[in-house]
């Protein structure tokens, strides 16, 4: 028996136009509450991921800060247009002669350096008492600070820049060898890294800053202290360390 489809009831029976729309406003809802929820998750996340990514710089930077400021010449550090300054050691020794104002001599006598590697920037200090005595020369042309131009390891001597004369002699005889200048600035609301004059290295973004010099006393070494804030969201994270500089020119 064939069957009329037109006219059979049960067959020609579909879905109306209100329940597709109420289908779609359901779906519609269901996607935008679903969208909304990853949404807020994902951006969580990169709150979180940001956070942790600007707290990690921080704390690298200030661990770097702390070990190569250990090793900066006595007496070196200082701020200075919103930078800390100061210069690592190379090498040290004990010398055992030295060209002390009136003396002039283009040559001193040193321990030996077995590590040493010279290199043409290098410069030889002694008894250096404040940073504003670097690269200074007094009232008869002596300077703490003088150019080496070689070194003779067979006789331990090392070669200065024509006759020269260091003004004071060290208590405990020792010498120092710097090279190159470090500093760590803050440039608007980020920290760099820099050698002498060159393009500095970002180490932490979006910061505030501040470095502060105390002098060493007779009891104590010299400190600087440093402190950084980061803004998040509505709070303002703060670090806060104190760094300690060899006191022993």
């Amino acid at each position: 028996m064939l069957i009329n489809k037109l006219t059979h009831p049960s067959l020609t029976k579909g879905f109306t136009l209100i329940e597709l729309v109420i289908v779609i406003i359901i779906l519609a809802a269901l996607g935008i509450a679903t969208t909304t929820y990853i949404g807020k998750g994902l951006n969580i996340y990169n709150e979180i991921s940001d956070r942790d990514k600007s707290l990690n710089s921080i704390r690298f930077a200030m661990e770097r800060m702390r070990r190569e400021a250990s090793n900066a010449l006595p007496n070196s550090v200082k701020v200075e247009n919103g930078c800390l300054s100061f210069y690592p050691v190379k090498n040290s020794s004990l010398y055992l002669d030295l060209p002390v104002y009136p003396i002039e001599d283009n040559q001193a006598v040193i321990n030996v350096m077995d590590d040493y590697s010279y290199d043409a920037a290098d410069k030889a200090v002694v008894y250096l008492l404040n940073a504003s005595e670097l690269f200074v020369s007094d009232a008869n042309g002596s300077s703490k600070v003088q150019s080496i131009t070689g070194i003779n390891t067979a006789m331990d001597t090392l070669s200065l820049s024509g006759d020269i004369s260091f003004p004071l002699s060290s208590p405990a005889k020792r010498l120092y060898i710097i090279n190159e200048r470090l500093q760590y600035c803050m440039i608007g609301d980020d920290l760099y890294r820099q050698k002498n004059q060159e393009t500095g290295v970002l180490m932490a973004e979006n910061i505030s800053g501040t470095f502060e010099v105390i002098n060493a006393t007779l009891q104590r070494n010299s400190l600087v202290k440093v402190n950084f804030s980061l803004p998040l969201n509505d709070l303002e994270v703060a670090f806060e360390q104190t760094l300690h500089i060899n006191n022993v020119p």
